[in-house]
């Protein structure tokens, strides 16, 4: 009975001596994080009055001072997507904003379901095309610049009994770095060039993605 008390308390003891090793490396990872966060932040320009730079993941993009925000992570058939929405208005998972921004980034399509970042991106859309007339759709463009295939991508989405709003998607699609960035800028109809100039312009001319950096 001794030595069974013997051999439970050392394995106690072990495992609490492999929690504590665990707990320091995920705390150095966070700190590891933290440090790269503030080192990129640093070298950044000055950003336009009214506005703060946002460093989610690996994108960097600039975020209108003061609006809320909130982060999720999900996956679809297993692949991971972290979520980052940006909004003036008080929202959460059940009452969506009408106008603010979305950055989702899907992360190793290639690695879990053998599909390429850039027909992800097409997977992606496709709901989003299907779901509207031609006479919806606003800007369809799609172009390659250096390892980022591009697409511009704005609709008019309105429901019936419902405000009509207009719905920008900016996505990158990176095959070497087995990743997709979607951001989107959505609005009112009746209010949208107004944020479109105020803030959609300014954040969508100013996004940067890190290869270098894990988007996760």
């Amino acid at each position: 009975m001794r030595l069974l008390i013997v051999k439970l308390l050392f394995t106690v003891i072990s495992l609490l001596a492999f929690v504590s090793v665990f707990a320091d490396d995920a705390q150095k990872s966070v700190d590891d994080t933290k440090s790269i966060q503030a080192a990129i932040k640093s070298q950044l320009p000055t950003p336009p009055e009214g506005f703060e730079w946002q460093l989610f993941k690996n994108a960097v993009f600039l975020k209108p001072a003061k609006w809320r925000e909130r982060e999720k992570n999900s996956s679809s058939g297993g692949i991971p997507i972290t979520v980052y929405a940006t909004s003036p208005e008080e929202f959460s998972e059940t009452k969506m904003f009408e106008m603010g921004l979305t950055v989702q980034i899907i992360s190793g399509p290639q690695k879990i379901r053998k599909i390429e970042a850039n027909k992800m991106a097409l997977i992606y859309l496709k709901p989003f095309l299907d779901a509207h007339k031609k006479e919806e759709i606003l800007i369809f463009d799609q172009n390659k610049k250096g390892e980022f295939e591009r697409t511009f991508f704005r609709y008019r989405d309105a429901p019936p009994g419902l405000k009509s709003i207009i719905v920008h998607k900016f996505i990158l699609a990176n095959n070497s770095t087995d990743s997709v960035h979607v951001f989107t800028f959505e609005s009112p109809a009746d209010s949208w060039e107004a944020n479109w100039a105020k803030y959609g312009t300014p954040i969508l001319s100013k996004i940067n993605v890190l290869p270098n950096v894990p988007p996760n």
